[in-house]
């Protein structure tokens, strides 16, 4: 694998999880951060790892690293007010140069696997970007504002977006230098500032927690692979 510089984002507000850190909650017996970290670590170029906290939680975060042994060559970064802001921060806290790729996960998807992300290294050494997702198979309905039907959409050529997303790093830095205000993903800014991005299909699991009730099943997912 062509190493990348990985950001781990874990600086969420976590408002939709009902309250408390979800990433540091521990399912099958690490928390949710530290399953992102052993599974990607080992890809990070030297000077290349950031995970990017919650001020008010640094001091959780670098403990609970430091428990499960894999604090070491990590760089903490703060987070900001949004979601790109701890991307900006992220990316101003490498300490490698800027050629190659950067791999951007979201903390919260605690099922990420190496293999997964050296298909997007791949992808991304071609083409400039590249994203996880699934084909959208469910049918599409936009409405009104009175919730009522105006059209089916068609779902061709749909996807639902996940993480890691990789980039090339010099061309991340400058469109996040060109594009503010946007507040999807990183793809979403890349495309903004006219880079384009491919979409690798990811046909294993890849959830994110976002409320509480998807703990469990996640949990379910990552005994199995422990087994």
């Amino acid at each position: 694998m062509n190493n990348p510089a990985i950001i781990i984002v874990a600086a969420g507000s976590a408002r939709r999880f009902g309250g408390g850190s979800k990433l540091l909650l521990e399912l099958v017996g690490k928390p949710v951060f530290i399953h992102s970290l052993l599974a990607l670590a080992p890809a990070a170029r030297s000077g290349g790892l950031v995970v990017v906290v919650p001020a008010e939680e640094i001091d959780a975060f670098r403990a609970a690293a430091e428990k499960f042994a894999c604090a070491d060559g990590v760089i903490w970064a703060i987070g900001g007010a949004e979601r790109s802001d701890s991307v900006r921060n992220g990316l101003a806290a490498l300490r490698c140069d800027g050629n190659g790729v950067v791999a951007i996960p979201d903390a919260a998807r605690p099922l990420v696997t190496l293999n997964l992300l050296d298909k997007l290294v791949k992808r991304a050494l071609e083409v400039g970007g590249a994203v996880p997702g699934k084909p959208v198979t469910d049918t599409l309905k936009r409405t009104g504002g009175d919730g009522v039907i105006e059209a089916t959409v068609s779902r061709e050529a749909l996807w639902s977006v996940e993480t890691p997303q990789v980039f090339d790093l010099i061309r991340l830095r400058e469109a996040y230098a060109r594009i503010s205000g946007i507040r999807t993903d990183d793809a979403g800014v890349m495309e903004a500032a006219g880079f384009p991005c491919a979409v690798v299909e990811n046909p294993e699991p890849n959830l994110k927690i976002t409320f509480r009730r998807d703990t469990e099943h996640i949990a379910e997912l990552l005994a199995e692979r422990e087994t």
